[in-house]
């Protein structure tokens, strides 16, 4: 680790420990100073190329942050107006755009898709809307080229076994959303991109749009990259899961018309409020095992809870309600995913809850990558000990990420040094 990086994260733990205000709707200089401090530091130790951030409290945008690259290649830097891909994070519009078919009584969500496709086998016709919004269905998942057409798709899924019961478990899953697209197709007379911007991107002039394919030149929207271990640097991303992702990944959006399309969340011009309810309710999987909302998912961060969703490792979207509080992030890139790990920690920082620990958090990641495994197992350990409440789930399965990127970059030796230590302070796990 160079002397930059470990300079930053001492400021990083100077900021932190200073922190000591509670949450309120203005946030004072020196938050800011503190949340700058973290993102920095986030940003190099898990090599960012570049990220937007706000935090919105109620309906005031109280902090947000644009940093590092939209373009390697040009140099251009991330701004408001920058578009990213979201990837999954597309799945809570998909959603939001289903319970408004179902709040005006065009469908419900007990609707069996046999109502909207013909000649299905016996055991998908026990599947329900509410099935594919809870990725409960069993179907088998979608895996087909793009060069086929929806209809050669549907027959090669329906040739393919159930998963499982339909309603037992939770198993993500994208033919869930493209059925959920198609549905809204064949209820609206519109393409499954027009009704959701309409309906929901009402005013958008560019800064929401429909694109899985990353390939794609598009103006102001900054490319998805990956590190190539090989070379030691990041090359865009180049993969195309064309239109029939687009229910499942292909939103492309701006902090800004986030932000905005947040604030019609909020302020019910979306859905009214017993619709978002419902929305936010827990599904009853039949094997009591799973928990998840009807298209969101749920998180848990210090005994708050949180709804949201995250989408390739490059984007988050979460709601506090319980402080009334919204943070969305968007990135570009990464070489160790940190995406739940960034929002968990600036929720601790906003809230003044284990800034300490979030300290000890940092210098594990720094020591892992440090390849100081031992003083590594020795803070993790003191983590644990000193701050059982914390919740440690994100910061393991970062851990395991760097190993996995030793593990691509063909260094076999660091990556199983790094998994030995996250199995010995978790041996539960």
């Amino acid at each position: 680790m160079n002397i930059h990086k470990i300079t930053l994260l001492s400021a990083l733990i100077v900021f932190l420990i200073s922190c000591k205000e509670n949450h309120q709707k203005v946030l004072s200089e020196e938050k800011k100073k503190d949340l700058d401090a973290y993102l920095h530091a986030a940003m190099e130790i898990h090599n960012i190329p570049g990220l937007a951030l706000a935090i919105i409290d109620d309906d005031e945008v109280i902090y947000r942050s644009c940093l590092g690259k939209a373009s390697i290649a040009s140099n251009i830097p991330v701004t408001d107006t920058t578009v990213f891909r979201v990837f999954s994070t597309t799945k809570l519009i998909t959603a939001t755009g289903i319970f408004q078919l179902i709040e005006t009584g065009k469908v419900s969500l007990k609707d069996k898709i046999s109502m909207y496709f013909d000649h299905l086998p016996v055991s998908w016709r026990k599947v329900n809307i509410e099935h594919l919004l809870t990725h409960s269905s069993g179907l088998p998942d979608l895996r087909y080229p793009i060069g086929l057409s929806d209809e050669e798709v549907l027959e090669r899924l329906l040739e393919d076994q159930m998963d499982f019961e339909t309603g037992n478990q939770f198993r993500y899953n994208q033919t869930n959303y493209w059925l959920l697209a198609k549905i809204i197709e064949k209820v609206t007379g519109s393409s499954f991109d027009g009704y959701i911007l309409k309906n929901q991107f009402p005013h958008s002039r560019g800064g929401a749009f429909f694109s899985s394919n990353s390939k794609k030149e598009i103006e102001n929207r900054s490319p998805r990259y990956y590190y190539d271990p090989e070379k030691g640097s990041f090359r865009r991303d180049t993969l195309n899961f064309g239109t029939r992702a687009h229910s499942g990944n292909g939103l492309n959006i701006s902090l800004d018309e986030f932000i905005a399309w947040n604030g019609r969340l909020d302020n019910n011009e979306l859905l009214k409020e017993e619709t978002k309810t419902q929305m936010w309710t827990p599904f009853q999987f039949h094997s009591k095992k799973d928990t998840f909302l009807h298209g969101w998912g749920i998180y848990n961060v210090d005994n708050k809870i949180s709804y949201g969703f995250t989408g390739g490792n490059l984007s988050g979207f979460r709601k506090f309600p319980d402080m009334n509080m919204t943070i969305i992030l968007v990135s570009n890139g990464y070489l160790h995913p940190g995406y739940d790990l960034i929002i968990n920690d600036i929720s601790k920082i906003i809230t003044n809850e284990h800034t300490e620990s979030l300290v000890l958090e940092q210098e594990v990641m720094r020591q892992i990558l440090g390849r100081n495994y031992e003083n590594a197992k020795r803070t993790f350990t003191k983590l644990r000990e000193q701050d059982s409440a914390y919740g440690f789930d994100n910061l393991k399965w970062n851990i395991n990420s760097i190993g996995n990127s030793f593990f691509r970059s063909e260094n076999i030796e660091e990556a199983c040094l790094v998994y030995q230590m996250n199995a010995e302070v978790n041996p539960d796990w």
